[in-house]
């Protein structure tokens, strides 16, 4: 199947994310990696009105850990999890989980706050 029409905006800053999104906020969807929500759109299991491309977004692309917390950016793909964490516990948990995100493509172009929201 095809999605439904759909509006489209790649903004330049995360400023200009959330003005958009808060604009029409229960039908406008963000969209990066794009391998969870385009296939709901094409089965027509989401149909938002608009589309928030943050590909070009770079600060949410961090990753930051303190010896109590760890701050994954949204756009953190699943690749960079498998590959770039460190040498404590939790890194080792998230690497093995990240492994085991369906194959290379997928987990090369899949962001880590995609598959939260879409979880």
């Amino acid at each position: 199947m095809k999605p439904a029409p759909f509006d489209y905006a790649a903004p330049a800053s995360l400023d200009e994310a959330i003005a958009l999104l808060v604009q029409d906020p229960d039908e406008a969807k963000i969209i990066s990696g794009g391998q969870s929500l385009i296939p709901m759109m094409n089965f027509r299991l989401a149909r938002p009105s608009l589309l928030v491309d943050i590909q070009r977004l770079r600060e949410l692309e961090g990753e930051q850990a303190t010896a109590s917390s760890r701050i994954i950016g949204a756009r953190v793909t699943h690749a960079r999890l498998e590959r770039e964490v460190g040498a404590d516990p939790l890194s080792a948990l998230l690497r093995a989980a990240a492994k085991n995100i369906a194959h290379a493509p997928i987990r090369n172009r899949g962001t880590f706050g995609g598959s939260l929201a879409h979880a």
